[in-house]
């Protein structure tokens, strides 16, 4: 099942040379621990890149993306199963 959000988020993350490693969302008033980033990709907003990010939470795939021009992360859509 695919739940469409679509709502600004904080995000807890580590930079690192050349990296990034999320820790945690903060969405609706709740902390979501990130396990790992499954995977990642770019695209564009005219001609301003967006940051899309694959993460996995609790078997669930948590897509959020980060917009450089606003400063702001955003929660696209989870994939839970069942």
């Amino acid at each position: 099942m695919t739940t469409d959000i679509n709502e600004p988020i904080k995000v807890k993350l580590i930079v690192g040379k050349g990296s990034i490693k999320i820790i945690s969302l903060f969405w609706n008033n709740r902390v979501i621990p990130v396990e790992s980033i499954t995977y990642r990709w770019t695209t564009k907003k005219g001609i301003y890149p967006l940051f899309h990010f694959a993460v996995l939470s609790n078997g669930s795939v948590i897509e959020i993306h980060f917009n450089p021009v606003y400063l702001q992360w955003e929660l696209d859509r989870i994939h839970m199963d069942g």
